[in-house]
Parts: structure tokens; sequence; C-alpha cells
């Protein structure tokens, strides 16, 4: 059984965001992003010190200062304008797999696509605000579907989103979500027009071709490897998402080997399976199983030197839920509506659940609806009570997408909840048990915390 040490971990003071945890022979102090490892002897000087802002010895304690503003962060966060600088495109809502727990559930022909008058319209938008804001366009292609389906298509897309970002005198950083089943010739026009390639993998292909088939049933394993090797040839950067269920969590070191070996990506992206769309049934891992696996995982990942990471609690950065309308995403649909979720792969799914947040007038340019993002931005200002105390408050996207923030539902505590939190707190002992390592004889040590 893995030991829940978030409980251990208690805020210091209610206006303060640190929390402490004390160990046989030293405390940890942490603030969301940063551990400070103090010995036994030094705690009260050094949590006087703290509470109180006096001048001290310890550069960890001024880092752990720093760090504890991260109240303020997220007051920023919560409160400032919706200001896009990601474009985020669903290109259509088709696919040439039949993966059991998909969260869109697409068909194998829908002919629902994104318009270009409404891409251009979009980018110009998020454009604007990359140029107020003196940095480079992003644009991510992903989709209810695979995105590369229809080349000659995708290849108009990112031609508009270029040539925005080109009239504007920006950078444009282009990425891609892909299943990876194509010809080697369209693996390779990709790796030679995306800057970094995101390719879904669920393990070693007993598990590939049990959880992510071809529409005929067949292994899809082959087809990834085959395009991950040709990705590499290019020098294309890449990542892998793994997608973990019930039957999966127990494996994820025997996965952890597979995907480093076989598609030797840069990242690994490992997520529960979102229990929504055609995994809206979907038995999750127990909590405990998933973290179990998930450990083992990192331990394999890291022998071959790659990060093995998840996006539910990401210690390093201040963010909530998955909400695009809080992570300045302007998110398109097909046929061109504006979503505030990405659970919605259609304008008529972000319509029914009110959370469409633009349309295209007649002309295709894309009208934003500001009194309707502002609306939802502050209903996603709620917090449950339980979520006040906890030191992973602050980087935590708590049960999304399962449980809308937007819903009563939210304020339960659940699966995904439990291993964030854990999650989080094994990565801030992992960071003072390595702080402890490399400065033994310092009574005061302290350094950042990432997955």
């Amino acid at each position: 059984m893995i030991t829940d040490l978030a409980p251990a971990f208690r805020p210091i003071d209610a206006d303060l965001s640190v929390w402490r945890h004390d160990r046989a022979d030293e405390t940890l102090f942490y603030a969301p992003g940063y551990v400070a490892v103090v010995d036994a002897g030094c705690v009260p000087e050094f949590a006087h010190a703290l509470e109180t802002s006096a001048l001290t010895r310890w550069p960890a304690l001024d880092a752990l200062r720093e760090h504890a503003a991260a109240q303020d962060t997220w007051r920023d966060l919560v409160a400032r304008p919706f200001a896009p600088v990601c474009l985020t495109l669903y290109l259509n809502n088709e696919c040439n797999l039949h993966c059991r727990y998909c969260f869109s559930d697409p068909g194998p022909q829908r002919a629902s696509r994104l318009a270009l008058p409404v891409v251009r319209s979009a980018a110009e938008i998020v454009a604007t605000h990359c140029r107020a804001q003196n940095r480079p366009l992003t644009v991510v292609f992903h989709g209810g579907g695979e995105p590369l389906l229809d080349a000659a298509y995708a290849g108009a897309v990112l031609e508009t989103v270029e040539a925005a970002a080109a009239a504007h005198g920006l950078g444009l950083f282009r990425y891609i979500a892909t299943n990876g089943v194509m010809s080697p010739a369209l693996a390779a026009w990709m790796a030679a027009h995306f800057d970094l390639i995101g390719l879904s993998c669920d393990g070693p292909p007993g598990i590939q071709g049990m959880q992510r088939p071809l529409r005929d049933g067949r292994n899809s394993a082959p087809y990834v490897e085959q395009t991950a090797q040709i990705v590499h040839a290019s020098g294309t950067p890449l990542h892998v998402r793994v997608t973990v269920t019930a039957e999966s969590a127990p494996h994820q070191d025997a996965i952890a080997a597979y995907v480093c070996q076989q598609l030797r990506p840069q990242e690994i992206h490992v997520e529960p399976v979102y229990g929504v769309g055609r995994a809206r049934d979907e038995v999750q891992a127990q909590a405990d199983a998933f973290v179990t696996g998930w450990l083992r995982g990192q331990a394999v990942a890291r022998q071959h030197g790659i990060p093995w990471r998840t996006s539910g609690s990401r210690p390093g950065e201040i963010h909530g839920p998955y909400c695009q309308v809080y992570r300045d995403v302007l998110h398109l649909v097909p046929p061109g509506t504006a979503t505030a979720c990405l659970t919605t792969t259609t304008g008529e799914q972000a319509r029914a659940r009110s959370l469409a947040i633009g349309e295209p007038g007649a002309a295709g340019t894309l009208h934003l609806d500001t009194a309707h993002i502002e609306a939802l931005r502050h209903a996603l200002r709620r917090e449950a009570p339980d979520c006040a105390g906890c030191f992973n408050r602050f980087h935590c996207v708590r049960d999304c997408p399962e449980r809308c923030a937007l819903d009563d539902l939210a304020l339960a505590h659940g699966f995904r909840c439990a291993i964030n939190r854990t999650l989080a707190a094994s990565a801030i002992h992992d960071a003072a048990d390595s702080l402890r390592a490399q400065y033994p004889d310092e009574a005061v040590c302290g350094g950042e915390v990432h997955f």
C-alpha cells in the first residue's frame, strides 16, 4: 500500500502559503514548487523567521518566501481578462482507431471539420494577444479524432495559422497530438512541419492492441513504432502520451521500459483515463494501484534519463483545472465553435453544456462572447472547503475532467484528487531526500520540486 503523505503537510499560517511536515530528525517546509529541509534543532528559529519576515542567514528561507506568494499569483490568474496566446484546433471528428476509452467517441467518417475562415479569424485574435505580450503564437493540432486523416486539409489549416503569425511578425510554435497511424510519407511531412510531436502509445503491443486497436481490430503498434522511428530520423522532438486504465495500471514499469527503449521520447506524459465519452462507464484503477504503478514506471524511466510526468498536479506551475478560459487557450471545435472545455468536440456539445464561448458569423469571423467567458471564469473561482488547507491547492486540476468545476459534484474529492495529492507529496519527499543527499552537512537546504 502507498501511504498517503498529504495529511502530514499542515499549513503553518492561514495567510501564508507554506506547509510543514515533520520527519524523524528534520522538518520540510513547502511552498508551491519549493521545499526547504531544516534540521530539527533549527526549526524553531526558521519557523519564527518565516512567520515574522525576520532577516535570516538562510537563502532557502528567502526562496521559500518567494514561492509562498502563490496565493497572489493565483488571484492574478483568476482575475485577469481572458487573453488567449495559444490556439488549439480540433480539426475534425474522424479517426482510424477505435480506442476503448476515447473521450470524444468519433466515427470513421464524419464530414464536420473546422472551416478555414474561422481558423483565420481565431488565429488573428490569438496573434493580437501574442503581439501585445511579446511572445510567439502557439498552435496545437488535436482533435476529437486524428488530425492528419486529411493531410491536404491539415496543411491548409497550418498555412492559414502560419500566415497570421507572419502578418503580425510573430514566431510560431507548432504542436500536434497524433495516434501515429499513417504512411511513412505522411509521418515525414509531419516531422518536417511541426516543432513538437505528441505521440499516443499505451505501452507494449499487447496493451496497445487492447486499448488502441485500428477500426478493423488490428494492432496499431507497428504503425506507432514506425512513425516514432521516422520522427527520430528527422530530429524533431517527440513526447509520448500514455493513457492508463485499470488493466494497465499495474504494468506501468513494463510500459515505461517499452516506451523508453522502443520509442525513445524526450518525455513521457502519463494520465489516468478520462472517464468521459466512450469511457464514461470505464472503471478506474484504484488510486493506490495507480500511484504504485506510476512510481514504478517513474523509476524505470529515470534509469533511461527520460522524465515521467503527469498533468494532474504540476508543482512547478501555478494552475487549476484544465478549463481553457483559465489557461489562455482559444479552442475551436467543428465546425467553428470556440469552447471552454477540452472534452467537448463539436459545437453542438459545447452549446448543450453551456460551454460555447464564441461562434462564427456569416463571413466566418469568430465572435467571442466576453460576458459568458467572464461568467464562466467567475463560476470557476469556487473552491471546495477541503481544498483551502491542502498543500496541493495551487497546482492541482481537482477532479477535472470527470467532475466539472462548474458542477457541484466537483466539491467531492475523488480518484483524481487522491492521486494528485499523493504524487505531489511523493515528489516533495523525493526532492527533500535528494537535497539532503547533496548537502548532508547543511542545517538548512532547499530546492525546487518537479515531477
